[in-house]
């Protein structure tokens, strides 16, 4: 049986305002499925999650969520940049579970649901640290806490591994991995050191989406990565 079409994405054009990136992006994501985003810095890669969100428009082609997946199923891990350190780290995981209602008030299950991704996470102890005074693995646990409250069928990863040390990304990796075999969650990911699965190359001089295996035969030399598979 052929897992479940989630989204499909044609001939799409991103960018930011009125400045475009990157056009001629096409493909399909299935559940389970893992899609490493790669590419030169300014080519569109964090312009393409904002589309998939729904946060940015995008400038041209269709971005189409199929059969029920509709925005409350998809959980977003954003850059930390994006964050203020100020607030606490149940305050971030919290965030998560706000942003897909139409109100502010956060009931038990909410609460337990935030609960249960902090203590996933191993940041039970960490709830009422400030996310400015943790260390960069914990901060991006936090975050990656945060998205798990919406990503009931997909999980949107920008840059998570930026700026962890080599122990902290194995424990991203296989967190990750736990994700998507568990809960069958598609994720889409965009990091260079995490290249596997179906690949989308994003750039100005060629566009290229397919296994990952025929992606390192055609571009030799393009990009560099670390090969280590989830």
């Amino acid at each position: 049986m052929t897992d479940e079409l989630l989204l499909s994405v044609r001939d799409v054009t991103v960018g930011w305002g009125d400045v475009r990136l990157c056009a001629g992006i096409t493909f399909d994501l299935h559940a389970g499925e893992y899609l490493s985003v790669v590419g030169p810095v300014g080519c569109g890669k964090s312009a393409l999650i904002a589309a998939i969100l729904g946060v940015e428009p995008v400038k041209a082609g269709e971005i189409r969520y199929e059969g029920t997946l509709t925005r409350a199923d998809i959980g977003c891990m954003p850059q930390e940049s994006d964050l203020r350190g100020a607030a606490t780290v149940r305050e971030i995981v919290l965030g998560g579970i706000v942003g897909h209602t139409r109100h502010i008030f956060v009931g038990r299950e909410e609460k337990a649901l935030a609960a249960d991704a902090m203590e996933r996470m191993g940041l039970t102890a960490l709830a009422k640290r400030r996310f400015g005074d943790l260390s960069g693995g914990q901060r991006q646990k936090a975050l990656l806490a945060c998205a798990l409250c919406g990503a009931k069928r997909l999980l949107l990863l920008d840059e998570p591994m930026k700026g962890l040390d080599a122990r902290a990304k194995d424990e991203m990796y296989d967190e990750i991995a736990r994700i998507r075999d568990e809960g069958r969650v598609a994720i889409v990911i965009v990091d260079r050191d995490a290249v596997d699965g179906t690949v989308l190359h994003l750039s100005d001089e060629m566009l290229f989406c397919g296994p990952v295996e025929e992606y390192v035969e055609s571009v030799p030399g393009r990009l560099y990565f670390a090969g280590r598979t989830i």
